[in-house]
């Protein structure tokens, strides 16, 4: 009997340690199986589709990474982190050195899924990201997935930002210099990227997992602004300044304008007859609006007014 229960038992443990349960990829999720036990110590098995259905066995374990847009946005408030990239500027004309300015910048990226035209590729980007960068950082997690941007993507922007120091102060914080910037900046992020993270990792918002192709990541440089405040504060002044004198430059210069325009009038002899006209009829309106005013047109064609 003894012999028997250890018999049923045996196979109740065997049936638990096969035992399945389905799990459904949500639509902007990949798993990444890996197969766990005694037989398998911890092996990659293959990748699951988002919005798949798979049975995992209950040895194994799958861990979910994103399939869609990711950002890293530096911003004063509401971003990743309120840490701007901060680099002095080339010097303006005149200037020995040039002004610290903060820029603020914005990464749009998708993370390299590809996992082979079979899903069991494990060389392909996504396996090797895992192993090399996700499984160190427990990149599966909120947490763990920023600390990996803090230590991959940080430091290719700090390594990019050295770029804008070709552009003035001025320049950046006007933003007349991002678009041009901007190319440089990301051309230099991605291939640090890539040399820092160990591999083709990280790809630009039109990734596509079902083929191999991954573009660039995308750089956006929002802002920029003076790291000193103070620095804003005097442009501010002096721009005022500068706008106030420019406005009384012109008052005065319409002021001598009208007055010379005043001066050739008094020259010209058909302008000062008109002036003569216009009073007389102001004269003659007011006599014919009084009963004790009388007016006579003499030989000269002027207008005589009595009054009584």
């Amino acid at each position: 009997m003894k012999k028997l229960l250890a018999m049923v038992a045996m196979a109740a443990l065997l049936l638990t340690g096969t035992a399945a349960c389905a799990e459904i990829a949500d639509f902007d999720k990949v798993g990444i199986w890996y197969a766990q036990g005694q037989s398998d110590g911890n092996t990659f098995d293959h990748c699951v589709k988002p919005g798949v259905s798979d049975d995992v066995s209950v040895n194994d374990h799958v861990y979910w990474l994103p399939n869609s847009l990711r950002t890293w946005n530096v911003a004063p408030s509401g971003g990743d982190t309120d840490k701007p990239l901060t680099i002095v500027a080339k010097p303006e004309a005149g200037q020995a050195t040039g002004l610290e300015v903060n820029v603020w910048p914005q990464v749009n990226f998708m993370l390299n899924t590809y996992c082979g035209t079979d899903e069991r590729d494990g060389n392909s980007p996504f396996v090797q990201w895992w192993q090399k960068l996700g499984s160190r950082y427990q990149a599966d997690g909120p947490d763990g997935w920023k600390a990996m941007l803090l230590n991959t993507v940080v430091p290719a922007l700090e390594k990019a930002k050295n770029t804008l120091r070709n552009y003035t102060a001025d320049q950046l914080v006007t933003g007349v210099a991002f678009a041009e910037a901007e190319t440089q900046f990301a051309e230099v992020f991605s291939s640090e990227l890539e040399r820092v993270s160990g591999g083709d990792f990280f790809c630009g918002p039109d990734f596509n997992r079902a083929v191999n192709e991954c573009s660039q990541v995308a750089i956006l440089l929002k802002d920029a602004d003076y790291a000193d405040s103070g620095v804003q504060a005097a442009r501010n002044d002096k721009q005022k300044a500068l706008e106030e004198a420019a406005a009384n430059v012109a008052r005065a210069q319409g002021q001598v304008q009208a007055a010379e325009a005043q001066k050739l009038l008094y020259q010209n002899p058909a302008w000062v007859q008109l002036q003569l006209a216009q009073k007389q009829l102001e004269i003659a309106q007011a006599c014919a609006a009084s009963a004790k005013c009388t007016m006579v047109l003499d030989s000269s064609g002027n207008v005589q007014v009595h009054t009584s």
